[in-house]
């Protein structure tokens, strides 16, 4: 009996209940929240977007009203977020954005000629840390979005022309930097205008009394590194003996490339905007506070896209200088008619602003618009760079045959069956009353285009009266969950 118990007693312990340990789940990756569903199993996450997006579309295909509304709301929602966003329509930009922070309570500065803010770009960069190398490629930079306006071509001579510009400012720069411990756009103006041109002038009184001989003599006195030593002698090279006996025309044709450019940047609106004080800077990107440059060029002009091009380079410039922290907004730069403000710059910052928790929104319409944008064929090579970092790419009806070749050859080739047959004639009357068939059957295989172009150009809807329009997204190195690299998907607005 009793070892009938302890046997009993035994079982009962062996299967006693032990509570099972609760499963505990890792928290989601900030970087994979879900902005915007392009299906119910589909999605884009912070980290596809600051793997840079680009859409692209004719005139009215729905662009920027539907996938780049609800994109541009999705990011707006998300409180770890902040953007940059580069107007390009007159007060449709500013009436589109405003009620979505509104809606989400989130902070918009309006920066523009019709607002109270300013930014001192250049004094900006040079607080930041910035040598006379980084803000002579600074300007010219600028320069390369102000030139993409200009109809003429490009080739060895003009890229003779831009070399010794560029040489021309950067002696400038060390100058102006050393002499005032600070570096201006009208002071580099009054500097290089002041340039002696002859040896004889060199010994004038006039000149000797001058602005340029006066940034000179305190360049000198300054207290340098070794490197700035160094960097002053060159200058002054350039200044006192290679610029004096350099050909009037070659001087002519540099000087006036140099100054152009910082004419640009010297006078009205411009000047009074970017080149006076400084009431807001890139940084409060950094703080999850977003600013929207209200100065298309469709209104502004050469003004617009010179302010524009500020900017868009200044923000980028300011990411990559800091290396992003695990609570940091996620900052992105949204270019609308991203052609007019595109530059050589883009391609460097869109390979290196994910590991900054950064990314770009280009809106554009078409390949040859980039192309237009940089001329020649580096222009070529870098358009084709600048393409291939963005991650995501959003195609909606485009109207020429080369950016739907472009988006079909995304998506690539797959095998299409194709079904055919014949019919013989009947034999006989028999085979007739009995309905014999006389069907032959037949079927091919080849690889063909997964999308022909037409239905990039034709085949996708546009909006309109409808309210709806269709995309193309195309997504690489992940496939979508039909296990495709692309999705269609149909955007609909009330």
């Amino acid at each position: 009996m009793i070892a009938t118990l302890l046997i009993l007693f035994a079982v009962l312990m062996a299967c006693q209940y032990t509570p099972r340990r609760r499963r505990t789940f890792a928290p989601i990756d900030a970087l994979d929240t879900p902005l915007l569903w392009w299906t119910k199993d589909d999605c884009l996450t912070v980290r596809n977007l600051i793997r840079n997006v680009i859409l692209f579309g004719a005139t009215g295909s729905g662009k920027t009203m539907f996938s780049g509304y609800e994109l541009g709301r999705a990011i707006v929602s998300n409180p770890r977020s902040a953007m940059l966003i580069i107007a390009a329509k007159p007060g449709e930009d500013r009436e589109l954005w405003l009620p979505i922070y509104q809606e989400f309570n989130r902070e918009l500065l309006l920066f523009g000629p019709r607002h109270d803010l300013r930014f001192n770009a250049i004094d900006y960069e040079y607080r930041q840390g910035a040598d006379a190398r980084s803000i002579t490629k600074y300007l010219m930079q600028i320069g390369e979005t102000l030139r993409s306006s200009d109809v003429k071509g490009s080739g060895d001579e003009s890229d003779f022309w831009e070399r010794e510009q560029e040489r021309q400012l950067y002696y400038a720069t060390v100058v102006v930097m050393l002499a005032f411990k600070r570096v201006s756009a009208p002071e580099l103006q009054r500097f290089i205008n002041g340039a002696a041109r002859s040896a004889e002038e060199l010994g004038s009184d006039q000149w000797k009394s001058g602005f340029h001989n006066q940034a000179m003599a305190a360049a000198y006195k300054a207290s340098k590194s070794r490197i700035e030593e160094h960097d002053y002698e060159i200058a002054a090279m350039y200044w006192l003996e290679e610029g004096p006996r350099m050909a009037e025309k070659t001087w002519s044709n540099i000087t006036a490339g140099t100054l152009g450019l910082l004419h640009a940047i010297n006078v009205g609106m411009v000047r009074d905007l970017i080149s006076t004080e400084t009431t807001v800077t890139p940084d409060v990107l950094f703080d999850g506070v977003s600013i929207l440059v209200d100065a298309p060029a469709a209104e502004f002009g050469d003004t617009g896209n010179c302010l524009n091009a500020i900017w868009k380079l200044s923000a980028q410039r300011a990411i990559l200088r800091r290396q992003a922290k695990a609570d940091d907004p996620a900052k992105i730069i949204w270019v609308d008619e991203a052609q007019q403000v595109t530059n050589s710059f883009d391609a460097h910052f869109l390979a290196q602003c994910r590991s900054r928790k950064a990314g770009m929104v280009f809106l554009t319409q078409s390949i040859h618009s980039l192309y237009a944008a940089m001329k020649g064929k580096a222009g070529e090579h870098y358009t084709n760079a600048l393409l291939t970092n963005f991650n995501t790419k959003i195609f909606h009806a485009v109207g020429d045959d080369q950016t739907a070749n472009y988006a079909q050859s995304l998506i690539g080739r797959s095998m299409q069956t194709y079904i055919g047959g014949s019919v013989a004639p009947r034999q006989d009357k028999w085979d007739e009353l009995i309905g014999h068939s006389q069907f032959t059957g037949s079927f091919s295989t080849r690889v063909e285009r997964t999308i022909e172009n037409n239905v990039f150009m034709n085949g996708l809807r546009t909006g309109g009266s409808s309210g709806v329009s269709d995309a193309i997204v195309i997504r690489s190195g992940e496939p979508f969950s039909n296990g495709e690299n692309w999705l269609k998907v149909t955007f609909r607005r009330q």
